[in-house]
């Protein structure tokens, strides 16, 4: 199981300070969120930081802030493909189009895919993620859901990323990977926790509500690893929190956390290889003895 830390928890940082905080912590690598400070450093130097800092980029997703020349998914997807062969990045994590105007951002997603397979020559893969719901309107959005999510990607014979704090924004949980299996490529990790009632506010969400530290809220990811394992999955992980839930303010703390969380999903998937193992040994036995 390979482990990997978001630098989109430090947006706005320059990126080697992600890397390095997601190596002294014990992670196999990052999954770059494009920012300012990559976009200036290019690929090139992106790729080398990692390889230096021995954490490399495993994963691109975009931008989470408009930037030129990024915009929209024509422009956004090809640049992304580019990198990700400059990189030598095997993954690539879109989020699904827009609820606004849905068959335009529909169209305007197609043009862009089409353009990443003309630019990455099926040596990428492209994975979409379920998006997250704030308010009453968002539920709306078919892509909030899991089975509309597998039902797009499947129709553009892509991937899927599931995303595990947006599965809970919609009262799934963990039960929302079930639509997803055969396209899952990639999860995005985090915890689910409800704030004190004056800080809830869906303005407040993605950062006291969504993307928490794994393992303190009611996520049950011990039994769902070991329904991944059970499925044969192979991808990565990605502790994708909020900067607030790293408290990116006091180094030592963030360090400190996200190391934490790293260990809990390697021993989240070593219990299920010994569950499963031990599953095997039973079964094993009653062969047998029968």
């Amino acid at each position: 199981m390979r482990v990997l830390f978001s630098t989109g928890t430090l947006y706005g940082f320059p990126y080697p300070l992600a890397i390095r905080l997601a190596a002294s912590a014990g992670c196999d690598g990052v999954e770059l969120v494009i920012d300012p400070w990559a976009v200036l450093a290019g690929p090139g130097r992106v790729a080398e930081c990692g390889r230096r800092l021995g954490c490399p980029v495993s994963a691109l997703h975009p931008s989470l802030f408009g930037l030129p020349g990024w915009k929209g998914a024509p422009q956004a997807f090809p640049r992304l493909g580019q990198w990700a062969l400059e990189i030598g990045c095997p993954l690539v994590v879109v989020h699904p189009p827009r609820f606004r105007d849905l068959g335009r951002n529909i169209v305007l997603f197609d043009e862009g895919l089409e353009a990443f397979r003309r630019v990455t020559r099926g040596e990428v893969v492209m994975a979409i993620e379920n998006s997250a719901v704030f308010d009453a309107e968002d539920r709306l959005h078919p892509y909030v859901w899991p089975e509309h999510i597998a039902e797009f990607a499947r129709e553009r014979d892509i991937a899927v990323t599931f995303d595990t704090t947006h599965a809970a924004s919609i009262g799934l949980g963990l039960d929302g990977y079930e639509p997803v299996t055969d396209r899952l490529a990639h999860v995005h990790l985090s915890d689910f926790r409800l704030p004190p009632t004056v800080l809830d506010r869906p303005g407040l969400d993605t950062y006291l509500k969504h993307h928490q530290m794994p393992g303190p809220g009611g996520m049950d990811f011990r039994s769902w690893f070991r329904r991944l394992r059970a499925d044969g999955y192979s991808g990565a992980v990605t502790v994708e929190v909020s900067p607030v839930a790293l408290r990116v303010w006091n180094p030592w703390a963030a360090q400190a956390r996200l190391a934490r969380s790293v260990q809990l999903v390697r021993q989240w998937w070593a219990d299920a290889a010994a569950a499963e193992m031990l599953v095997g040994e039973t079964a094993t036995v009653a062969e047998v003895s029968g």
